[in-house]
């Protein structure tokens, strides 16, 4: 590991760290609105937890959510410092929120070993998948959302979108773990087969030939969102051939050059709230990078077998943290942390830190 990619590593590992209270996993620490506990921040941010042998922060975490899950077994996307969660922001949220605990907490059990903690969360999961096998509303295998909710919300999108199904795969196929881990092998092939057939249904459906489709409600939308695409490699929906095709795409169209930019092409200016629209907030889901994706993007090129790509995009990465002396949540254009009128950069970013924490470990193992 070079210098470079060495003090980026401390100063994401602090940043994190500095996220952690008593109860959680903090999304940020600098404005009110990130000094809360977000769902998809604290689980993403828990791969770097989890890299980092933090075992009872990201159990503490899970805890959290898991004593604040609803009668429908959806996961609160948000629980603020004076415990008070809430399931939906504009339309609602909570789709990946409750996918991705189930995910979280087979890998905390997975990293830690811990059969005591799986016993005990299992009803929890339960629950969660329940909630979100209800979401597919048509018993095609895929979840259907409506407008605003996933962590893209300030896009207009709805039906079928490639992040919401990928992660609601990678929870099928999490729980079917789970199942197995406690003995109960006929509720495991069953979440095992739904698993397949989801991700035979991406790969059918979403699949455009290099790349997979944005999203799909009355038609297939020809877009190319980083989130789904990246997510699909870490996650094993591609394969080696397709993982390939995403990774020159997003080298074709420079989405890497900060990195990692959220789409291409842009969304027409319709399809983004016209409250935002003399705002920095209308790029905030629509052209401006952020860490995370920049890391997914690393992990894929190692996963492929690139290793000098994957380090070249892990010290691209480096360089905006070394050059700030903190983990920023989004970046302009030109590599600039966002400082608008009503948009300010958060810094720590619990979620890009702990996911940076993560990349370094898989890109360079032996550091």
């Amino acid at each position: 590991m070079n210098t470079t990619v060495r003090n980026a590593y401390g100063i994401a590992l602090s940043d994190l760290r500095k996220c952690y209270t008593a109860k959680g996993i903090l999304a940020g620490r600098k404005s009110k609105h990130y000094s809360q506990y977000w769902a998809r921040n604290s689980f993403f941010a828990s791969n770097g937890a989890l890299a980092l042998g933090d075992l009872g922060q990201v159990e503490r975490n899970l805890q959290l959510f898991a004593a604040n899950q609803n009668k429908k077994g959806a996961i609160p996307n948000q629980i603020s410092q004076n415990m008070k969660p809430r399931y939906k922001l504009l339309v609602g949220s909570v789709i990946d929120s409750t996918a991705l605990f189930v995910i979280t907490a087979m890998e905390y059990i997975r990293v830690s070993g811990d059969k005591r903690f799986a016993a005990a969360i299992f009803p929890k999961a339960m629950n969660a998948m329940r909630f979100l096998r209800s979401k597919d509303r048509n018993s095609d295998f895929l979840i259907e959302e409506r407008v605003f909710a996933n962590w893209a919300d300030s896009v207009l999108r709805f039906g079928n979108v490639l992040y919401t199904n990928c992660c609601y795969y990678k929870a099928l196929l999490e729980f079917s773990n789970l199942c197995n881990m406690l003995g109960k092998k006929k509720l495991a092939a069953t979440y095992k087969r739904l698993a397949f057939k989801t991700k035979e249904k991406i790969n059918g459906m979403f699949w455009h030939g290099n790349y997979y489709l944005d999203w799909i409600d009355f038609r297939k939308h020809d877009f190319f969102a980083c989130d789904g695409n990246l997510l699909a490699i870490w996650w094993g929906i591609a394969d080696k051939e397709q993982s390939q095709m995403i990774l020159n795409k997003i080298k074709q169209h420079q989405l890497n050059s900060v990195p990692l930019k959220t789409n291409y092409p842009s969304y027409p200016i319709w399809r983004i709230p016209p409250t935002l629209l003399p705002l920095m907030e209308y790029h905030y889901h629509n052209g401006f990078s952020w860490i995370w994706l920049g890391c997914l993007n690393a992990m894929g090129l190692n996963k492929v077998g690139w290793h000098n790509d994957a380090k070249k995009e892990l010290k691209s990465i480096a360089e905006l943290i070394n050059k700030n002396g903190t983990v920023h949540e989004v970046f302009d254009a030109k590599g600039r942390p966002i400082r608008g009128l009503f948009l300010k950069s958060e810094s720590p970013f619990s979620w890009n830190a702990g996911m940076f924490v993560r990349a370094v470990q898989e890109v360079h193992p032996n550091k």
